[in-house]
């Protein structure tokens, strides 16, 4: 193996629904991180890791970061999502800051805070530059970020278009230490397929409610087992108050039955077989502010 290969662990850090699940799926050449519209999508810390020929890198997938001042988002769920967020900056060798290529927000400061207090080195990468009406617009942004953050670069990129990623890949190498590798080369998360399962059950939650799921749901995985010419898979949808079951369900289980499709297809593009999924909504009263049901589900990073 040529020496001058490089490997590290680099966090994707920022506010809620800015893009860094999309980027880590394209950096990582694989969708493992779930996406939709709505924030807060991602609640877990997931590692994915790109491997070349000269490097491999780990990055660090980040739930989003957000003021935990409202009443609303008060409860424990939220306060173990930043605690996750924050403890990612552990032990890494880079920080990717991601906002918006429209400029800082107010709710930048809240991720802005935590890696000041880390004192990581840090690149700030421009999001959804697809967004903007001219590229020439990021300019005066990009003036503006050197002013507020001591970064060692500035990079405008789209993730969901890929423009600039290889880029920002580049620049990323260059602050990483000369070191082998630290994860077999065909590895590419550190997550079990089961937990992907029911990430991708969660993911259709999302994508096919909208804004009408209420934010204390969650999937528990029940079974998972090869029986003859495929996977049978049988998950638990929790949501907080019995009003909400009629909604996951909807009417005469038309919307449960969508989301058991696209889940399925998901899943069985995931696994690489025929999948049959089975999916049941089930009340646990007070599941999101208990910490026992927390751990119970993997949100144990954050305590």
């Amino acid at each position: 193996m040529s020496t001058e290969h490089r490997f590290g662990f680099v966090t994707l850090l920022g506010r809620p629904n800015i893009g860094k699940s999309t980027l880590l799926n394209r950096l990582v050449g694989k969708k493992i991180s779930i996406t939709s519209h709505r924030p807060q999508t991602t609640r877990h810390r997931l590692l994915g890791i790109r491997n070349d020929k000269d490097r491999q890198i780990v990055f660090v997938d980040t739930p989003g970061m957000h003021a935990v001042d409202k009443k609303a988002q008060r409860k424990r769920i939220n306060q173990v999502i930043n605690k996750t967020a924050i403890n990612s900056l552990e032990g890494v060798d880079l920080v990717v800051f991601m906002i918006g290529a429209d400029g800082w927000r107010e709710k930048d400061d809240v991720p802005y805070r935590a890696i000041k207090e880390a004192k990581i080195p840090v690149i700030v990468v421009l999001n959804k530059l697809d967004k903007l009406n001219s590229k020439n617009d990021v300019l005066p942004i990009i003036e503006h970020i050197n002013e507020r953050v001591d970064s060692l670069a500035v990079v405008p990129i789209s993730a969901l278009k890929g423009d600039n990623v290889e880029y920002l890949l580049d620049v990323i190498t260059e602050q990483l230490p000369l070191e082998r590798p630290g994860f077999d080369k065909d590895q590419i998360t550190d997550r079990s397929m089961q937990f992907l399962v029911t990430e991708l059950v969660r993911e259709q939650l999302f994508r096919l409610l909208g804004e009408e799921l209420p934010y204390a749901t969650a999937v528990e995985l029940q079974r998972m087992e090869r029986l003859e010419d495929r996977m049978h898979i049988g998950a638990d949808i929790w949501v907080d108050r019995d009003n909400h079951k009629g909604i996951v369900i909807g009417k005469q289980g038309e919307k449960l039955k969508k989301i058991g499709s696209g889940a399925r297809k998901q899943i069985n593009q995931l696994l690489g077989e025929k999948v049959h999924l089975e999916l049941f909504v089930k009340v646990r009263k007070g599941w999101s502010d208990s910490q026992r049901d927390l751990s119970l589900l993997g949100y144990d990073e954050g305590f």
